[in-house]
Formats: C-alpha cells, structure tokens, sequence
C-alpha cells in the first residue's frame, strides 16, 4: 500500500476521479438555466452568422465563450445536462492544468508535492464545484488562466519562442473569454518582462507577446461602449462593502460560498450574530481559508524572486478591480477574479510543501480536505446544492401544475417570455411579457434604471 500511494500518478488519477465525481453529483439542476445561463444559451442558439455576431454585440461579455457554447451544440446538442458539462469538462482539465503548474515550479525537491496539492485544491473547491455546474463563462476563465500561469512558469524558467508563442495563445484567448481579462494578462506580462532575469539575445522574445495585444486592438471600441455607457456595466445593485474582500477569501479557500451573486453586508455577523458565536462559519469558512491564506504569507516570506513576481501580479490585479469596484463600475464578486485563483492556489501549495515538519504538512491537509469534503457531502447550503433562485423551469412546472389550459393567458414579470420557451411550447400557450429591459418602454413611463432607483413612486399610478 506504500508503494502504491508513492506513485504520484495514481494519486493524480484519484484526485481527479474525486473532482469529477463531486462536479457530476447533482449536476442536472431541476430549476433549470437561470437568467445568466439562459442569455449565454439563447445567444449561443442564434442564427449564424448575423443574428449571432448582433447578439454578441448587444452583451458585455466577450465574445469566445459563444463561440465555444455554439460549437459545443452542434455537437452535443442542448439539453440542460450537456450544456453544464460544457462548463464541466473545462473546469476539471483545469485542475489537471493546475498539477502541471505546482510540477514545473522552481523547486525540484517540492515539485511534486507542490503539484499534487494544487490539483486538490481545485478538486475539492467548493467555488470551481459551484461553476463547474453552470453554464457560464468562469471554468473556461479558470483553464485559460491555468495554462497562462503554467507558460509563465515555463517562459520565467525556460524562455524560448515556443513557450512565449503558447504564452500569447492563452492570454489572447482569456482576453477574447473575460471582458475584464485584459487586467491580469497586461500585469502579469509587465510582471513576467519586470522580474524574471533577462539574458543577450532575448529581446525577440517578447514579438509574440507584442503580436498577440495588437490582434486583441479590435476589442477597445467593444470595452470603451461597456465601460463608457452609464449604466451598461456599473453594477449598481450591488453596492461595494468592505466585507466582500474577506468573503473573496472564504469563496475561494472554503466550502461555504457567500459572494456568488451578492454576499452579505457584514462578514463579522456571519460570525457572532445576536451575541451567539457562528461556531460552524468559524469551522468551515474560517479555518480552511486561514491555513491556506497562512501557507500563501508563508511562501512569500524570503521568497525567491520567482514568488514576489506571482504576488506582484496578484495584488497589481486585485487592487485595480477594488478600485473599479469602490468607484461602482463593477461588483467585488469573487467570480470577477477568478483569473488570480491560481496563483493563489500554487502559492498555498507552495507553502504548505515547504513546512518542514511531515507531521504539521498531515495535519493541516487532512482538516483542510475534511472540512471541505464533509461541509459539501452534508451542508445543504454546499456548492452542489446551492439553488439557482431564478432557475426559469420553475415558472413552467407551476404552469404544469395549475392545468394551465392552451387559451388561458399569463403574464411573465421580470424576464421576457422568451426566456422560458427553452421549457414549453411558445404555441400552447397565450403569453405576455413585462420585463426587466422593456419595463418602462411598456408602462411609457421611466427606464429600468428609474424603476430600481424609484420604481415605487413612478410606477404607483399604473399598480
């Protein structure tokens, strides 16, 4: 049995088994796609190729992902359950991307080590689970931004054309997935060109590099529209707390999730709410993410050069989304970020691989894997059985449910009707729709974003 857990590539095989299982269980939700899925699928279902590229130019998202769910489609067509294993099988290549981070890392003693832990934690993360298992843009960000990190490594250790040309791939590709991608691909090639220790006769080196910002130019008109238009982007339902940066931490290093869509406004009631200690987010959210914020501070303390450039990167990105998000052009949702996750993960692997006790390094893993596995098997707040609270099959199994007859009329709010024609035939029914995009355009009163600052007053007339 010894020999047997020494081979590292049986262990790498069960760690990925164990991802896969845990990102399959429960993966075809009954609520169905909710609103964000159900955008990503319906412009992804659009007529080729004009009514596609108009649908894409009407979204704030870049444009790959169509391009990818579209493919995935046509060949593996579009019920709910192939459509979140569009995001499945991203998310778990991502993890086996990540050993290969840890395993080409300087230190050749930990590399291993440092490998393997990486791969875990994203097997058992409780943030790529949760989008691992929705139709959404953020596995593929994770894998891109996986293999970015891996090429850095390489051009950092090993710089040759080759190893800048894929460098260029995978950073123009997460440019064209992430319409805020841009931000951590720019600091981490001034990161990579600042810190890694230049030789004669490298300076072509970076032509590749160069080549693939000039082919992403096309896109600045597409992100000045997004960023320049009032309220296009602003995400303005979800005012900035300081409490969201603690809850990123707890998203991204423990089972419990609170920044998905919109966290709570103060982390310290999760933690004593009316005079009573929250002994289980102490346990599940607390613990795991301070061994892993501990083994990050722990890798960077005499770190090698290597380490203060990955930190550079992190924090030069982390604090121009913070900016963004203090000044209301963006939400602080842990998903905006997910491009820094694996740094963050290889930096905790890298410190926990260098402890130089075995029995510290068997200690903090085994409550570290507990903690999460057993708050995702039991808790009914886990990542697999989070609910999608607008899931828009819901509406239709009511309809189901009332006997609803073919002449009998309804009237869907919030959403338009086309957002739920994925789950019933438009014909058998006589529907309308007043949604959000339209509200005011119907009522001849207003604007959506009248209606959220003042909808109560304005509307008081018509309801």
């Amino acid at each position: 049995m010894k020999e047997f857990f020494k081979d590292n590539k049986v262990i790498l095989i069960l760690i990925l088994v164990l991802g896969l299982a845990l990102r399959l269980w429960n993966l075809n939700k009954p609520e169905g796609l909710w609103n964000d899925e159900y955008i990503a699928y319906s412009i992804s279902m659009l007529k080729f190729p004009f009514d596609f590229f108009e649908g894409i130019r009407t979204n704030c998202h870049a444009p790959l992902h169509y391009f990818y769910l579209k493919l995935w489609m046509a060949i593996f067509k579009n019920s709910d359950y192939m459509l979140r294993l569009s995001s499945l099988v991203p998310n778990l290549l991502g993890c086996l991307v990540m050993y290969h981070v840890g395993k080409n890392y300087q230190t050749k003693m930990h590399s291993i080590q440092i490998g393997l832990c990486c791969a875990l934690i994203s097997a058992i993360s409780s943030f790529l689970i949760y989008f691992s298992q929705e139709v959404r843009i953020y596995s593929m960000i994770f894998l891109l931004s996986s293999l970015i990190l891996l090429y850095s490594i390489k051009m950092y250790e090993y710089p040759c054309k080759k190893n800048a040309w894929w460098l260029t791939f995978w950073s123009v590709l997460l440019i064209l997935e992430h319409t805020i991608g841009f931000v951590f691909v720019l600091f981490n090639i001034f990161g990579l060109m600042a810190f890694r220790q230049k030789k004669k006769k490298e300076t072509d080196l970076y032509i590749p590099i160069v080549a693939g910002l000039i082919l992403c130019l096309p896109l600045i008109p597409f992100l000045f529209r997004i960023f320049a238009h009032p309220t296009y982007f602003s995400q303005w339902w979800a005012p900035f707390s300081w409490s969201k940066i603690f809850f990123y931490f707890t998203d991204l290093f423990s089972p419990v999730l609170r920044n998905i869509t919109n966290s709570p406004s103060s982390f310290y009631n999760q933690i004593i709410h009316n005079d009573v200690i929250n002994i289980g987010f102490i346990m599940f959210a607390i613990v795991p993410s301070l061994i892993c914020l501990v083994m990050i501070i722990r890798s960077n303390i005499d770190a090698k050069r290597i380490n203060r450039y990955f930190l550079s990167v992190f924090l030069a990105s982390f604090l121009t989304i913070l900016i963004a998000s203090i000044a209301g052009k963006i939400i602080f949702l842990t998903k905006y970020l997910t491009e820094l996750y694996p740094i963050l993960i290889l930096m905790a692997s890298i410190g926990w691989a260098q402890l130089n006790s075995k029995n510290t390094k068997v200690m903090l893993a085994t409550v570290y894997v507990f903690m999460s596995l057993f708050y995702i098997i039991v808790s009914h707040t886990s990542a697999i059985r989070l609910t999608r609270l607008e899931g828009q099959r819901l509406p239709v199994v009511a309809m189901q449910e009332m006997n609803i007859q073919k002449n009998d009329k309804i009237l869907f709010l919030y959403y338009p009707k086309t957002h739920f024609t994925k789950y019933y035939n438009d014909s058998d029914y006589i529907a309308y729709s007043i949604d959000k995009y339209n509200f005011g355009e119907v009522l001849n009163n207003g604007t959506t974003y009248d209606a959220f600052l003042d909808g109560h007053n304005l509307y008081r007339i018509f309801f």
